[in-house]
C-alpha cells in the first residue's frame, strides 16, 4: 500500500493498521489551522467499531517509493462516527479535524498582555494554557518574531480566538498545528516553490475574478466635535477610476481626528481594494508531495499552455516572470485504486501596504480607549 491508515487511542497507542479496509479517504491542510478535516469509510458492521471513540488518534501515512519508509502525512482525531445500514450494505463514516480544535476548549478569563510583541504573547500562551491542556507541543523556532507590539491587550474568550485576534492584527501570518502536533506562527512565505502546467499537473483551473469589492474613493469620517464629525477626503485612485468608473465608500471611526491619520487609514485601503480581487482553484494530478511539508507554504504559480514560460498577460500588464499565488488550503483525496488527487484554493499577495489597515485600526481603539 502506497497509503497507511493508522488508529491510535488517545495516550497514541496504536489500536488499529487499516491498510486494506478503508475506502475514501480524504484530508485537508490550510494555511490559517494547519491540519483540517479528514474523513473515510469502513465496510464493517453496526458494533464493529468501537475502537473508534472520540479523541482517538488518526495518522495517515504515505510510503516512499525510494527509501520504503513510511512517511507522516497528516494527524487529526475523531469527530463523529455514524455506522449506517442500507439494505444489505454497512459502513461506518469516519470524521474528525486536526488537532488545532483543541484550542478553542481552553477559556482566558481576563489574562491581559501590555506592551507585548505578538510572539511573546503567543509562547506565553503556549507555555501557560496550551501545552497543558492540549495534545500540542511547539518548537521555539516555529514561533517568529514580529515588528508589531500590542500596547494593551485583554482576553476573554478562547485561545483559538486569542490567536485570531493577533493574527488579524499582525498580519501576513500563517499558523496553526502541523502533522506532527506542533504549532507554528510564520510569516507567509514571497518564494515561488511550485509550478505546475495547465493540462498537465492541472486538470482544471478556475480564476475567480471579483469585480464587486472594488472600492477606488473613500471619505473618512472621524470624531465628533460639538455635534460635527470631522470628514476628511476624498482619497482617489485614479487608475482604478478610469478601469471601473467610480466606486466610493465612507470608512467610519471615531478615533480619527487628523487629516494625516484619516490619509493613511484611505491609501492602505486604496492598496487593498482598489484592484480585482483575484481567487483561484484548480486540481493537481500526477505530484505524490505535500504542499505543505514545509511552512509557512511556499507560493504556488500556474503556467498556461497558451503562455511561453516566463511571458503571461495579467490585465493590461505583462508580466516578466509568472504569476504567483498564496496556497490557502489544499484538500487530498484518495481514490479506492489507490490515486492520490488534490484540489487547492489559491488567493493573490495582498501589497504590503494592505497590512497596516488591522494594525491602524487597533492603534485607533486604543486611542479611543484611552480618551474614555
Amino acid at each position: 500500500m502506497k497509503f497507511r491508515l493508522e488508529l491510535r487511542d488517545k495516550s497514541f497507542n496504536i489500536k488499529e493498521i487499516l491498510d486494506d479496509e478503508f475506502i475514501e479517504l480524504g484530508w485537508s491542510y490550510s494555511a490559517i489551522g494547519g491540519c483540517g478535516e479528514f474523513g473515510f469509510m469502513l465496510p464493517r458492521r453496526r458494533f464493529g467499531e468501537r475502537a473508534l471513540t472520540g479523541e482517538s488518534n488518526v495518522r495517515i501515512y504515505y510510503r516512499n517509493p525510494s527509501t520504503e519508509a513510511y512517511e507522516l502525512w497528516y494527524q487529526g482525531l475523531i469527530n463523529n462516527k455514524a455506522p449506517t445500514v442500507t439494505g444489505n450494505s454497512e459502513n461506518i463514516p469516519v470524521s474528525g479535524h486536526g488537532y488545532v480544535t483543541q484550542l478553542d476548549r481552553i477559556y482566558l478569563n481576563n489574562v491581559s498582555f501590555a506592551s507585548t510583541e505578538a510572539s511573546v504573547i503567543i509562547t506565553a500562551l503556549l507555555d501557560d494554557y496550551i501545552l497543558e491542556n492540549t495534545d500540542i507541543t511547539y518548537d521555539p523556532s516555529d514561533i517568529e518574531v514580529t515588528s508589531f507590539s500590542f500596547d494593551n491587550i485583554k482576553f476573554n474568550d478562547t485561545v483559538q480566538s486569542a490567536i485570531e485576534k493577533i493574527a488579524e492584527t499582525v498580519g501576513a501570518l500563517e499558523w496553526g498545528v502541523d502533522r506532527n502536533r506542533k504549532f507554528f506562527f510564520k510569516a507567509r512565505s514571497e518564494t515561488t516553490g511550485f509550478r505546475f502546467v495547465g493540462g498537465k499537473n492541472i486538470t482544471s483551473f478556475r480564476d475567480n475574478q471579483d469585480f464587486d469589492k472594488i472600492v477606488n474613493q473613500y471619505y473618512v469620517q472621524g470624531a465628533q466635535v460639538g455635534g460635527t464629525y470631522f470628514t476628511f477626503g476624498p482619497y482617489n485612485d485614479t487608475s482604478s477610476q478610469t478601469k471601473y468608473n467610480l466606486r466610493t465608500q465612507i470608512l467610519q471611526n471615531s478615533s480619527v481626528s487628523t487629516e494625516a491619520v484619516a490619509s493613511q487609514l484611505a491609501q492602505a485601503r486604496l492598496d487593498k481594494f482598489g484592484e480585482v480581487s483575484r481567487r483561484a482553484s484548480g486540481d493537481l494530478v500526477g505530484f505524490n508531495a505535500l504542499l505543505e511539508s514545509t511552512t509557512p507554504i511556499s507560493l504556488l504559480a500556474e503556467i498556461g499552455r497558451k503562455w511561453k514560460y516566463g511571458q503571461k498577460k495579467y490585465g493590461e500588464i505583462l508580466y516578466q516572470g509568472i504569476v504567483s499565488r498564496q496556497v490557502s488550503r489544499v484538500n487530498y483525496r484518495l481514490s479506492n485504486n489507490g490515486t492520490l488527487s488534490m484540489s487547492v484554493e489559491l488567493g493573490i499577495l495582498n501589497p504590503k501596504t494592505a497590512e497596516i489597515i488591522s494594525q491602524l485600526e487597533y492603534d485607533l481603539d486604543q486611542q479611543r480607549s484611552a480618551s474614555l
